[in-house]
C-alpha cells in the first residue's frame, strides 16, 4: 500500500528523514508516533504527494482513493453549507451521479433502439458503482458523521463560515471519514474534539475497513485502533508490530538490549586501549599495536547506537502545597449567562468541592465546561448565586491561552524567578529539568520556544509555588505523549485539589477520581472515575426510552420523498399501470416509509447528547445498514417507476 525506499528529507540544515525504509501493508492500522517536529506530518505529506523527497522513492498502490486530514484548513468554502461541503468529499460520486441523471434524461427522449439498450446498460453499470460506493446514502452518512462529531442536527445546513476554526476542523474530519477512501491519513484527528466526539471517532474508525495511518498524541485512540506503530525519531522510522502499549514496553526492552551491547563494547574497547597504551612504545609489539588500533577504528564504525527515546519532560517533583480547609469551594444556586439575551449556561447549580478531590468536567462542546471552570476559578462572576472559597485556599488557573501570558524576552529561568523571587537557583533548575528544560535549555528565551515548550514552561511557572487548588482547561494541548505522561504522574501524586477539562481519555482516566458531567438537562456528579461514569451512562441509556421523533432535517427529507411518492401514485391512476408493477411499487413504498421512520429515530439518537459512546457507535452502524438497504429499495422503486412510464408511453403510441 505504502512503501518508502531510501527516502530522505531535510529542511535547511536539519535532516528530518535520513534514507528511511518502511512499508505499510494494505489493510493495516498504523500509528505514527514520535517527538514533536520529528517528521510525522512530513511522512504524510510525502505519501499524499504534497511534498517531494530530497532522495529515495515513495510508492503507493495504483488507483487507490486517498483521504487526508491535515492539521491546517486549506480550503476557503465559507459560503458552502456544512453538510454539502462534507458530501463533496467524494467528487467521483458527484460525477457518476451527474452522468446517471444525464443518461436518464436521454432515456426519456429516446425511442426504442439499439442505442437505447446501450444507454440502459450504461445506466445500470453506473447505478451499481454508485450504490457500491455509498452514493445513495452519502447524504445520511454526512449527517451521521457531523452529528457524531458534535454538530447539532439543526445546524447542518449553516454556511461553513459561521463556524469557528475548531468546528471547521471537525468538518474536515467528517469529510475525510465520509469519503470512505482506501487509504485514510489522519493527522491529529482528536485535536479539536471533546470526549464524546473522541469516543464516537473511536467507534467509527473501529468499523473502517481500509488502510488507516494515524498520527496522534492520544494514547486512547492509538491503543484502541492500531496494530502496528511506526516511531519517527532521529531521522529514522522504526516499526513495532503491536499497539501503542506494546510499543512502549518493546521500545524500552530494545533500548535495554542496546545498552547491554554498548557496555560489552565499552569493556572490549577499554581492554584494547590499555593494550595500546601499555605497548605502543615497544618495537616488538608494533604490529600488534597497529592491529589493535585498526580494531578500535572498526569498532567505532560498527558501534551500536542507542535508539532515541523522546523525553519532553522528566520526572516532575512538586513542592508541598500550603494547607487549607476541608471544603475548598462551594457554589450556591449559581446561575450564569453571558448577556441578558443569551441562553442560560447554568441555572441554580449547587456544587461542593472538597480538599484532595481530583475531578474531570466532561460533556459535549457548548455545554459550558470552560464556563464552569472559570466560575470555579473566580474568572467569571455569576448572574445569581454565590461562590464560597474555603479557608486558605490558593487557586491556580490554567486557561487554554495561559502560555501566551509569559514575557517573551525572559529566559526560562527568569520566567520562574519572576513569580518566585525567593526560590534558589538549584530549586528552579530542578523543576525546569522536570519540565524538559535541562542545562542550556533553561537559558532559552521564551520567544524562541515551540508551542509545546511554552506550555511546559507555563506549567513550571504555575507550579514553582504550587497552589492547593488547580483548575486546568485542556492541559495536554500541544504536549507530546511523554510530556502528557509526566504531567499526569505529577498530578496523580499532587496532594492538592484538581479540577480539569480534557479531551485526552487516558489523561482523564489517570488523574480524575470523579466526574462532573454536563448535559443540556443538568450537571451531575459521579463519585467514580471516567470508566465508572461511562458505565453509569450506558446503564441509564439502556433503561431510558429513547425518543423516536425525527429531527427537522429528517422530516424535510421524508416530506420530499412522500411528495414524490404521491405524484407517482397519481401517475399510476392516470396511466393505469399494470397490476404487477403497481404491487411492486406499493410494496417498495411501504418499505421506504418503515425504513425512514427507523432512520429518523437513529438520527435522533445520534444527535442526543445523553447517548453513550457505545450506543452511539451501535446506532451509527445500524444507520449505515439502514441507509444501504434504503438505497437498494429506492433504486428498485425508481427502476420500476421508470419502467411503468415506458410501458405507458408505449401503450399510448398509435401503432400499439
Amino acid at each position: 500500500m505504502i512503501e518508502f525506499r531510501q527516502v530522505s528529507k531535510r529542511y535547511g540544515g536539519q535532516i528530518v528523514l535520513d534514507a528511511v525504509n518502511f512499508r505499510v501493508n494494505a489493510g493495516e492500522r498504523a500509528g505514527f508516533v514520535g517527538p514533536n517536529g520529528a517528521g510525522k506530518s512530513t511522512v504524510f505529506a510525502l505519501v499524499a504527494g504534497e511534498m517531494e523527497a530530497d532522495g529515495g522513492k515513495v510508492e503507493l498502490a495504483k488507483d487507490i482513493r486517498l483521504g487526508y486530514l491535515r492539521q491546517q484548513i486549506l480550503n476557503d468554502d465559507s459560503a458552502t453549507p456544512l453538510r454539502a461541503y462534507v458530501e463533496r468529499a467524494a467528487p467521483d460520486l458527484q460525477t457518476i451521479h451527474a452522468e446517471i441523471h444525464l443518461l436518464e434524461e436521454e432515456l426519456r427522449q429516446e425511442p426504442d433502439s439499439a442505442a437505447r439498450e446501450r444507454t440502459l446498460r450504461r445506466v445500470g453499470e453506473l447505478q451499481t458503482i454508485f450504490e457500491h460506493r455509498g452514493g445513495y446514502d452519502i447524504h445520511a452518512r454526512a449527517a451521521a458523521a457531523l452529528c457524531g462529531l458534535g454538530f447539532p442536527a439543526d445546524g447542518l445546513d449553516r454556511p461553513m463560515g459561521e463556524f469557528s476554526g475548531g468546528w471547521q476542523m471537525r468538518a474536515e474530519l467528517a469529510r475525510a471519514l465520509v469519503a470512505d477512501p482506501d487509504l485514510l491519513l489522519l493527522d491529529e484527528p482528536s485535536n479539536y474534539l471533546d470526549l464524546p466526539a473522541v469516543e464516537w471517532l473511536r467507534g467509527f474508525l473501529a468499523e473502517y475497513r481500509g488502510t488507516l495511518a494515524l498520527i496522534s498524541h492520544d494514547r486512547y485512540l492509538l491503543n484502541a485502533l492500531t496494530e502496528v506503530i511506526y516511531e519517527v525519531a532521529g531521522g529514522a522510522v522504526t516499526r513495532y508490530a503491536g499497539n501503542f502499549a506494546w510499543y512502549q514496553q518493546e521500545r524500552v526492552r530494545r533500548r535495554d538490549q542496546v545498552q547491554a551491547i554498548q557496555r560489552n563494547q565499552q569493556v572490549k574497547r577499554e581492554k584494547i586501549e590499555r593494550f595500546i597504551e601499555r605497548f605502543h612504545a615497544k618495537n616488538t609489539k608494533a604490529t600488534q599495536v597497529q592491529s589493535r588500533v585498526k580494531m578500535l577504528e572498526r569498532m567505532e564504525e560498527k558501534a551500536v547506537k542507542l535508539p532515541e527515546i523522546a523525553r519532553g519532560m522528566g520526572q516532575i517533583r512538586l513542592a508541598q502545597p500550603p494547607p487549607c480547609g476541608a471544603e475548598v469551594l462551594r457554589l450556591e444556586r449559581i446561575s450564569f449567562r453571558y448577556d441578558d439575551n443569551a441562553p442560560w449556561v447554568l441555572r441554580d447549580l449547587d456544587l461542593t468541592i472538597n480538599q484532595g478531590e481530583k475531578l474531570a468536567i466532561v460533556g459535549s462542546n457548548g455545554m459550558g465546561k470552560t464556563t464552569l471552570l472559570r466560575l470555579l476559578a473566580g474568572q467569571l462572576q455569576p448572574v445569581a448565586g454565590k461562590r464560597v472559597v474555603g479557608y486558605k485556599v490558593v487557586a491556580g488557573y490554567q486557561s487554554q491561552e495561559f502560555a501566551e501570558t509569559m514575557e517573551l524576552d525572559l529566559t526560562a529561568i527568569e520566567t520562574l524567578r519572576s513569580v518566585a523571587p525567593d526560590a534558589g537557583e538549584r530549586e528552579i533548575r530542578t523543576l525546569l529539568g522536570g519540565f524538559g528544560f535541562s542545562g542550556e535549555a533553561a537559558e532559552k528565551m521564551v520567544r524562541v520556544l515551540s508551542g509545546g515548550e511554552k506550555i511546559r514552561l507555563a506549567f513550571a511557572r504555575l507550579l514553582i509555588r504550587p497552589p492547593n487548588l488547580l483548575l486546568l482547561d485542556e492541559p495536554t494541548t500541544h504536549l507530546d505523549i511523554e510530556s502528557r505522561e509526566a504531567l499526569q504522574d505529577a498530578l496523580r501524586e499532587y496532594p492538592g485539589t484538581v479540577l480539569l477539562v480534557s479531551h485526552d481519555v487516558e489523561f482523564v482516566r489517570a488523574v480524575a477520581g470523579g466526574v462532573i458531567a454536563m448535559t443540556p438537562q443538568d450537571v451531575t456528579r459521579y463519585v467514580g472515575g471516567y470508566d465508572y461514569y461511562k458505565e453509569k451512562i450506558a446503564q441509564q441509556t439502556k433503561a431510558a426510552q429513547f425518543s423516536s421523533s425525527p429531527t427537522e432535517d429528517v422530516k424535510s427529507v421524508s416530506d420530499s420523498k412522500a411528495a414524490r411518492r404521491e405524484r407517482a401514485q397519481q401517475r399510476q391512476a392516470r396511466r393505469e399501470l399494470t397490476k404487477e408493477l403497481d404491487r411492486k411499487i406499493n410494496k417498495a413504498e411501504k418499505k421506504i416509509a418503515e425504513m425512514e421512520i427507523e432512520r429518523a429515530a437513529l438520527f435522533a439518537k445520534l444527535a442526543a447528547t445523553e447517548t453513550s459512546a457505545d450506543d452511539r457507535a451501535a446506532a451509527g452502524r445500524r444507520l449505515k445498514n439502514v441507509e444501504f438497504e434504503l438505497g437498494q429499495v429506492m433504486h428498485a422503486w425508481e427502476e420500476d417507476s421508470l419502467r411503468r412510464e415506458e410501458l405507458l408511453q408505449t401503450a399510448a403510441q398509435p401503432n400499439e
